[in-house]
């Protein structure tokens, strides 16, 4: 979670239909705001540029193994 940049609201990644998007829901109340449209993969990290103007974010599969090791000597 982060605050955006005016600190009107909080932004936070939540997963849906295979997808994550980044939400921010306003302090004050009311509905929150979709400000991301992916339709695949998962995000993992975001912030905001430093004059708070773009959106960095870090997207991608998770992918992973496992291996079973029997009669290991």
């Amino acid at each position: 979670m982060r605050w955006t940049p005016d600190g009107s609201a909080i932004a936070y990644i939540d997963e849906y239909g295979g997808a994550s998007n980044i939400w921010a829901l306003p302090v004050g109340g009311g509905a929150a705001n979709q400000l991301t449209d992916f339709k695949s993969d998962q995000i993992f990290w975001f912030d905001w540029s430093k004059d708070g103007k773009q959106l960095a974010v870090a997207r991608g599969t998770s992918i992973s193994d496992v291996v079973l090791i029997s009669n290991f000597k």
